[in-house]
């Protein structure tokens, strides 16, 4: 009979310490996985609150319009060239489609502020216009679009970010200079010139009649013998 072997046990091949690093870096990737998405989140929302974007385009009946154009100046400065400001080509970044052809301002100048700066264009519209597209590229969350028209009305357009804007009716409310408009002016200033001109002319009159009245006086007088 042979005699039972006693089982020597063998140490277990699983390291603890190893175990516990594992679990560690699982821990850390799970909290990973929730907080870096969550960070993200809040980081773009506090970017895009940032923009603080806002648009008035004015129209006066010449055809002639002011676009401002205002941001949150930090947040501007992240999005453009170090030397945007001393270059000029903001005109680049907005586009205004009428009636199917770009109208490009003729002007801009950055006006800085205490919570936005304002981009500045000037320009003039076609007198015969009718509609208008509108295009911003550096924003992304939705903006108000505010267009004050020549006859007084304001519309308010809500713009999705970086897209373009629904066709606007801009019809109506621009004409020609009227011949009536451009001599009133002139008119009103002969009124006002007229009076003086014929106030001038009568002191002349009389300084003349003052002269000639005393050359008679003296000469009347008898000669000393």
């Amino acid at each position: 009979m042979i005699a039972p072997v006693a089982q020597r046990s063998t140490p277990s091949s699983r390291n603890p310490q190893r175990e516990g690093l594992s679990l560690r870096v699982l821990r850390i990737l799970r909290v990973a996985y929730v907080v870096v998405p969550a960070v993200m989140i809040a980081a773009a929302a506090d970017a895009h609150d940032l923009e603080r974007t806002q648009v008035l385009l004015t129209f006066a009946r010449d055809g002639s319009f002011v676009l401002d154009v205002s941001n949150d100046p930090s947040w501007l400065k992240l999005r453009l060239e170090p030397d945007f400001f001393h270059r000029g080509n903001f005109i680049d970044r907005i586009v205004l489609f009428v009636d199917g052809h770009e109208i490009r301002p003729s002007s801009v100048e950055y006006i800085d502020g205490p919570v936005v700066g304002t981009h500045r264009l000037r320009g003039r519209m076609p007198l015969d216009a009718h509609t208008l597209r509108w295009y911003y590229g550096l924003v992304i969350d939705p903006y108000p679009l505010t267009i004050r028209r020549a006859d007084g009305r304001v519309q308010v357009e809500e713009i999705g970010g970086d897209a373009w804007s629904r066709t606007i009716d801009v019809s109506g409310q621009f004409q020609a200079p009227r011949m009536l408009d451009t001599l009133a002016p002139i008119a009103v200033v002969g009124l006002l010139v007229v009076p003086i001109v014929l106030r001038l002319a009568g002191r002349r009159v009389n300084t003349k009649d003052t002269k000639d009245t005393k050359k008679e006086a003296f000469g009347s007088l008898p000669l000393c013998p």
